[in-house]
């Protein structure tokens, strides 16, 4: 009886095993192919970027936003494409590149937030352009987890050392190569954020990441 059970788990675990180099693979084929859509969309747009840390930092949010419409197109909610604002992040976006009016102490709190977080998780940047853009990153992350503390009516979240991350990239470190998967923990326990990647994700590594969490306070 034991000797059966030790077969069927480890059978198991081949298959799993099996499954993630299968899905390895294919994320290496996305990346591949992100890739060679950013170096056309540069050339369609006229976009150029003076910092090669910056460069991969708008890449990043290209590669999320290729994902985003790949997923919305699969299941029908739109047919849009990429198109030039494609490599700026939600927070840009919807508020532009400035500073809005009645934002200003936001803001200030936020960029002291931001340096202060660096240095708890020791994050250094390339170049001045890649740390802007991972700001950018941050302000909008820390947005998200003050709407998740107003909706819960108390301090329940708050940003770890994946907050200057997209989507894609936590799903990457969640559960991609060397990433928090195979070391299990962030501070003790597998963080909210990998979490709710770990809930969907079953046409990636599992399946897609479909709602963003953080670790709770």
């Amino acid at each position: 009886m034991g000797g059966s059970m030790a077969a069927l788990m480890a059978a198991a675990a081949a298959v799993s095993l099996l499954m993630l180099l299968v899905s390895l693979a294919a994320t290496d084929r996305y990346d591949q192919e992100t890739r060679r859509i950013f170096v056309e969309w540069k050339g369609k747009y006229g976009q150029t970027y003076k910092d090669v840390g910056e460069e991969e930092c708008r890449y990043a949010v290209f590669k999320d936003t290729r994902r985003i419409v790949d997923r919305h197109n699969a299941a029908g909610i739109t047919s849009s494409g990429l198109n030039g604002l494609s490599a700026r992040s939600r927070e840009e976006i919807l508020r532009g590149k400035g500073v809005r009016m009645g934002e200003v102490s936001y803001e200030e709190e936020t960029r002291l937030m931001f340096v202060g977080w660096k240095a708890k998780y020791g994050k250094t940047y390339k170049d001045a352009g890649e740390e802007e853009c991972r700001y950018k990153l941050f302000k909008g992350n820390r947005r998200l987890v003050v709407q998740l503390n107003d909706a819960a009516g108390e301090t329940a979240y708050g940003l770890n050392q994946l907050g200057d991350l997209t989507d894609e990239e936590v799903r990457a470190c969640c559960y991609g190569r060397g990433g928090f998967r195979n070391n299990l923990e962030i501070d003790g326990k597998l963080s909210a954020r990998c979490q709710a990647a770990a809930a969907d994700l079953r046409d990636t590594v599992e399946g897609r990441l479909r709602s963003q969490g953080y670790v709770h306070a």
